[in-house]
């Protein structure tokens, strides 16, 4: 009986130990005050780094002691959320550029998308109110600059960077 729960506790360990992961989280807040003449305005910016990197052992190493650990690609996930008038927009990855989902009042939907130009760091961002050019500031806060046909005039919109109150390293 002794011999048989230890082996049962061997095989649940070997399976375990072969579907292992390492994973290293970092998420950082940024916190950001802007005078205007509207007054004080708080912004926040969170991002949140994943790096995955499966793990196994090796097949033909199978039954031996001492086996040798594989570890395959790693894989780096980032999350960013910006706020701007009580609303969260984040920015999912894409195979072309970026989904833009917005959250107001526990309601999400798709706000937009954004695809990048040639010069690398701009962006063409679309969205139901039209077409307009973005870009990331040193901050990494977003600013969209959309032309506007009636009055000849560029408007600018800043979507500054979730933070919150404290910055988590895992």
């Amino acid at each position: 009986m002794k011999k048989l729960i230890y082996t049962v506790c061997a095989a649940l360990f070997t399976i375990t130990a072969a579907q292992a992961q390492e994973t290293i989280e970092e998420t950082t807040t940024t916190r950001t005050t802007v005078k205007s003449s509207l007054g004080n305005e708080t912004v926040y910016k969170t991002e949140k780094v994943s790096t995955v990197t499966p793990t196994q052992l090796d097949p033909a190493e199978e039954g031996q002691l001492n086996q040798t650990l594989q570890r395959g690609n790693t894989i780096v996930k980032r999350e960013v959320t910006y706020t701007y008038n009580d609303s969260e927009f984040d920015l999912k990855e894409s195979e072309d550029g970026y989904t833009i989902m917005r959250t107001r009042d526990n309601n999400t939907s798709e706000y937009g998308t954004m695809r990048q130009l040639a010069k690398g760091d701009v962006y063409l961002l679309k969205t139901a109110n039209g077409i307009s050019v973005s870009y990331f500031d040193e901050d990494g806060n977003m600013v969209s600059e959309e032309y506007n046909n009636d009055d000849d005039s560029v408007t600018t919109v800043t979507y500054k960077i979730k933070k919150s109150p404290t910055s988590t390293k895992f």
